[in-house]
């Protein structure tokens, strides 16, 4: 399997631990979300230190809006080509459906030793949504892909990725996702 597993706590609550330890994510009750994460950044993580010259994929959600809001540190959000940094003084940010975006730490000598966000997506009754099992594949699949040095495998960037769902333009990813995924 190329993705992490969740792990229970002792207080029940599913945590993601990937990169070595790098980042950690723990699933939080949101009354008015699909789902909620808390996700912490070790930022003197030598993981993290290594890579703090490359950044995740861009990615797009097509039917919920995904919301950020930095609890402590500051975290690096590219979309739609514009780049900043976010903290705790923007509250909670929020990127809309078909947006290119990417969220990534900010390593450097001033940027503290950790951060901590929450990360959570807007209810929606469609299928293909962001939920507990997306995100599990989505850093699970960077682990070993960055981690670990393994391939890119073109079955399971179709299951993180919404080139399925942009089956308008690639009819053929279209057919073979959806059952797939």
């Amino acid at each position: 399997c190329l993705c992490s597993s969740f792990t229970y706590s002792h207080y029940l609550t599913p945590s993601l631990t990937s990169f070595d330890g790098a980042i950690t994510t723990q699933l939080q009750p949101h009354p008015q979300r699909a789902f909620c994460f808390e996700v912490t950044f070790l930022l003197q993580h030598p993981q993290l230190i290594s890579l703090a010259s490359q950044k995740p994929p861009l990615h797009f959600h097509p039917y919920q809006e995904e919301y950020m809001e930095v609890l402590e540190g500051q975290l690096g959000l590219e979309a739609s080509g514009h780049q900043r940094v976010i903290g705790a003084e923007d509250g909670e940010v929020c990127v809309k459906p078909w947006e290119h975006h990417r969220l990534y730490p900010i390593v450097g000598p001033n940027a503290g030793t950790r951060t901590r966000f929450l990360l959570s997506g807007a209810e929606t009754a469609e299928a293909f949504r962001l939920d507990v099992g997306f995100f599990q594949n989505w850093y699970g699949y960077q682990d070993e892909v960055v981690m670990r040095g393994g391939k890119m495998d073109i079955i399971q960037v179709m299951c993180v990725s919404e080139i399925p769902r942009y089956a308008a333009c690639i009819p053929l990813c279209f057919t073979l996702a959806r059952p797939l995924a």
